[in-house]
């Protein structure tokens, strides 16, 4: 599977390390939305879609199994995000 197009919301106010959320479109075929960007002391990561369970634990709603897939969904969001912070604010 190939990343075809990515889609970047930058919060204006982040919240805790949440600094913006990636929709992915894999082969023009699978959508994969409110991946979460964040960031702390040691860099800018990607999290998965997730939601609360009734036992207050977060669960992932997506699991990439494949490391390099993983991978590679990482490093095109991670750019695209760094890509959309350098554009002028109008």
């Amino acid at each position: 599977m190939k990343v075809t197009d990515i889609r970047i919301q930058i919060l204006k106010s982040p919240k805790n390390n949440l600094k913006g959320f990636s929709t992915v479109i894999l082969d023009d075929s699978l959508v994969l939305k409110d991946l979460r960007i964040f960031g702390n002391e040691k860099g800018d990561f990607v999290c998965m879609p997730s939601v609360k369970g009734q036992n207050g634990e977060w669960h992932e709603v997506v699991t990439i199994i494949d490391t390099d897939l993983k991978n590679q969904i990482t490093n095109y969001v991670l750019r695209a995000y760094h890509d959309e912070l350098m554009k002028p604010m109008i």
